[in-house]
């Protein structure tokens, strides 16, 4: 299984890089996958803070990248920019950062 993470790691780090290297933004993982508690069914959670709002073009492509990428789960991308406080507070505090 650690191989197996590793490899995932290394397709995330690449999409995040390909598709947000030009921005300033922190990515935090979220959810079950971050806390090493996934089953089958989980998705991979990756949540954005940038100072405002991504444009939806760089959102949707990112999204696409990894609907075509090779991992075998599903990737929900949250904006947090666009969550309610409390949620971003929680994701923000409980998630862990995602360093290029």
């Amino acid at each position: 299984m650690k191989k197996e993470r590793e490899r995932f790691s290394t397709i995330i780090d690449n999409i995040l890089k390909d598709n947000l290297g030009s921005y300033q933004v922190k990515v935090f993982f979220f959810g079950s996958w971050s806390r090493f508690e996934e089953r089958p069914s989980s998705d991979i959670d990756i949540a954005i803070w940038a100072e405002e709002p991504l444009p939806l073009g760089t959102l949707a492509r990112l999204r696409a990248a990894f609907e075509d990428s090779p991992l075998p789960y599903p990737v929900d991308v949250v904006d947090l920019t666009n969550t309610e406080t409390v949620f971003r507070e929680h994701v923000m505090r409980e998630g862990i950062p995602w360093n290029a």
